[in-house]
């Protein structure tokens, strides 16, 4: 699919050379496409940028979901959550260029669009959730669960900005232990 070898090829560009080195018509020389075929499916850099995001987000968020639906019915709360963190952090980790199309492009507003259809996306999977809406109640499920994510994404922000692995380890243990104590009130 020609959307997909314009997002794989941003990303080897970007693995050979930095951000504002990027342009769409180094994208569609290197993946083999006419550069109308680029502005077919994406309006300017920043959109193919966005889309990067979007992938990544998409597969952190069904992750997210798959383990939390997954562990919440066999372990304690504490525990799924703790591992739908490392989760989470892990594919952050793994995806080479993530780190830095989130800092070329979070000030942009297509990245502000797909960050919040991602997060409602989430928070909608999450909320349906049986012990969440068990225990947290149809009224306030959603309120409670969208703020854990935005604490949630204060700390992948932070994590994001931070290169180094040890200081990125006391971060994820920190979001850990934030988003416990925020949840342990509705949910213990």
């Amino acid at each position: 699919m020609r959307v997909e070898r314009i997002l794989d090829t941003t990303v080897e560009l970007l693995e050979e050379s930095d951000v504002e080195a990027l342009t769409t018509a180094a994208i569609a020389k290197r993946a083999h496409v006419p550069i109308g075929s680029v502005y077919h499916y994406f309006a300017s850099r920043e959109e193919i940028l966005a889309a990067l995001v979007e992938r990544t987000t998409t597969r952190v968020d069904a992750a997210v979901a798959a383990c939390l639906r997954v562990d919440l019915p066999r372990l304690p709360w504490r525990e799924a959550l703790e591992h739908a963190i490392d989760v989470s952090a892990g594919i952050y980790a793994s995806d080479r260029t993530y780190a830095t199309v989130w800092r070329a492009t979070r000030g942009c507003a297509a990245f502000r669009a797909v960050v919040e259809a991602s997060d409602t996306q989430l928070v909608a999977q999450l909320a349906a959730l049986p012990l969440l809406h068990e225990r947290l109640g149809a009224e306030r499920v959603e309120l409670v669960v969208r703020s854990a994510l935005r604490i949630a994404n204060t700390f992948i922000d932070w994590l994001l900005d931070t290169p180094d692995p040890t200081q990125r380890a006391r971060i994820t243990a920190e979001m850990k232990q934030a988003l416990t104590r925020y949840l342990a009130p509705a949910l213990d």
